[in-house]
């Protein structure tokens, strides 16, 4: 037979808070209890024999109740209270003023600072674009030179090769060969 799920439940948790460790023994007894009860009615009467007899047995439930008692606390409260001097309170609040006036000045000159060093900042960073301006065009002119200067050595080296090529002769101008530069002694 299928217990409904609801109904399966109940029993579970009434098994469980009164520690009921075999669950289906529980239910058999409660069902054959109810049955015994429609069959012979809640209280037996008069002429109704009962030819079956059933063991009834008792279950006590036991419930823990849980009070909870308020019991009321006495509690010291201590309070301070600050006895002031007028004239104390006076003398602060004018010291507080002053030190307002002093920091806002402070925070005025901060500004003229902060002020003075972007445009300073400014100045470098157009110096800085200026130098480097000037650097390329040094460097370019520079190049230029030196580009100019290795064309003329060039020139200079192949007028060289030619003028060698041309001049068979040596140093003293006839055509015999020997002798180092400057030697008066010949091969022959």
């Amino acid at each position: 037979m299928e217990i409904p799920k609801n109904l399966k439940d109940e029993i579970w948790e009434y098994c469980r808070l009164n520690d009921i460790s075999n669950i289906d023994d529980f239910i058999v007894r409660m069902v054959k209890q109810g049955y015994t009860v429609e069959k012979f009615g809640s209280t037996p009467m008069g002429s109704v024999e009962v030819k079956e007899v059933e063991k009834v047995v008792e279950v006590v439930v036991e419930k823990i109740v849980e009070k909870v008692v308020e019991v009321p606390i006495e509690k010291i409260v201590e309070k301070e209270i600050f006895i002031t001097d007028d004239n104390q309170v006076n003398v602060l609040g004018e010291k507080i003023n002053e030190l307002n006036n002093q920091l806002s000045l402070k925070d005025s000159e901060l500004e003229n600072i902060k002020k003075e060093f972007s445009t300073k900042t400014t100045e470098i960073d157009t110096i800085r674009k200026e130098f480097s301006t000037k650097t390329e065009e040094m460097e370019n002119i520079f190049q230029n030179k030196i580009d100019g200067k290795d064309k003329e050595i060039e020139t200079l080296k192949k007028n060289i090769e030619e003028l060698s090529k041309n001049n068979k002769n040596d140093i003293y101008g006839d055509e015999r060969r020997g002798g180092w530069f400057g030697s008066n002694i010949l091969k022959r």
